[in-house]
């Protein structure tokens, strides 16, 4: 009887370890994705969705290149890095960086507000740091595309740019050109 007791508690035991490690997975990367300051960054062009993957804005972005880079306005669209200067949230320009091939070097980073990275294991629509793709109800990507061809207002993507360089997408605001 005594074994039998043992041995319930032990399966109850194991039944839990999965679902206590799953939280603390859960919890991890939740925290991980709060992490960061919030920018906004300019956009430009727009594939409002496709049905059967779901409901979103497809969007590229128009960096404020500095004048000294040799890529043209908004044109980085094979940088891994980017030095971001301004005061968040607002961008005031952005320089491209070498590509890190280990330690960063802090003489590469003087003067950046934060460094943003290439995500690496993006869909394929995240073109590196030249476009992006922001989840929206069907309803919300109908209002962005019709606000993205408005030729009087700017979009913007505000996107949270993490510690480690990370970005990711927030929401999609627009201000008047």
């Amino acid at each position: 009887m005594r074994a039998l007791s043992s041995l319930r508690l032990w399966l109850a035991g194991a039944l839990l370890l999965p679902l206590v490690a799953f939280g603390l997975s859960w919890a991890a990367t939740y925290r991980l994705a709060q992490q960061g300051q919030e920018w906004l960054v300019p956009i430009r062009g727009y594939d409002p969705r496709d049905l059967l993957r779901g409901h979103y804005v497809q969007y590229q972005y128009d960096w404020p290149v500095a004048e000294a880079s040799s890529a043209g306005q908004g044109s980085l669209s094979f940088a891994s890095r980017l030095c971001i200067e301004g005061t968040a949230p607002d961008i005031v320009r952005v320089r491209e960086l070498p590509a890190a091939l280990g330690r960063d070097d802090p003489g590469q980073a003087k003067g950046c507000a934060i460094v943003v990275r290439e995500s690496l294991g993006t869909r394929r629509e995240v073109r590196g740091l030249s476009s992006g793709i922001l989840f929206a109800s069907q309803e919300r990507a109908l209002a962005l595309s019709r606000q993205l061809t408005d030729v009087r207002q700017q979009g913007f993507v505000r996107v949270r740019i993490r510690p480690d360089g990370v970005m990711r997408p927030v929401d999609i605001e627009f201000r008047p050109r």
